[in-house]
């Protein structure tokens, strides 16, 4: 009996609590939870930091050789052909391939300062600088050309073949990641 007694005093109260609170101030509060999600939402996908590139996401080429003081320079291209930005910092991993895709001679070897992060827009390029002698000067001694050369990304496992001829004459380096298709 208490329970039929109760259940419309409680109405009557939550109405007069409702109706004392103004219409005004409730569709402010109404307003204000509404744009609040709306606003962090925006907020979050403005400052997403791009995750680090994947072999699957790239890909590998290389650039015209530069030759000077006795050197040969040539830029390993990196280019972005996944839809979203994504990040690569230091040394690719590199190596000769003959037609078989057997490894000729000893991977490049880095050479210089890990630099910084290189963050890819989509299409976006990173490069680094392969270096040799220009032939072979005195007692140094090349490879057979390369059919294939096989590129680690860096902080991936899964290489990226590619078809290129590439001498190294005396051993090979690579240097660290840049911005661009320069290697510079």
């Amino acid at each position: 009996m208490i329970r039929r007694h109760l259940a419309p005093a409680l109405i009557v109260l939550a109405l007069a609590v409702g109706c004392s609170s103004g219409g005004s101030d409730s569709s402010a509060s109404t307003s204000t939870t509404t744009s609040s999600p709306s606003t962090t939402a925006a907020s979050s996908t403005s400052t997403k930091v791009p995750g680090h590139c994947a072999s699957a996401q790239l890909q590998a080429s290389l650039g015209p050789a530069d030759a000077g003081a006795g050197q040969l320079y040539t830029p390993l291209v990196l280019v972005n052909i996944g839809g979203t930005p994504c990040t690569l910092r230091g040394f690719p991993g590199v190596s000769l391939l003959d037609q078989t895709e057997t490894e000729i001679g000893q991977p490049a070897s880095r050479e210089g300062a890990e630099g910084g992060t290189v963050t890819l827009a989509a299409n976006g390029s990173a490069s680094a600088v392969l270096q040799t002698a220009n032939g072979a000067n005195g007692s140094a001694t090349c490879t057979p050309a390369s059919t294939f050369i096989r590129v680690y990304p860096p902080d991936n496992t899964q290489a990226i073949v590619i078809r290129a001829q590439y001498t190294a004459c005396g051993g090979f380096s690579v240097g660290t990641l840049v911005p661009g298709a320069t290697g510079r």
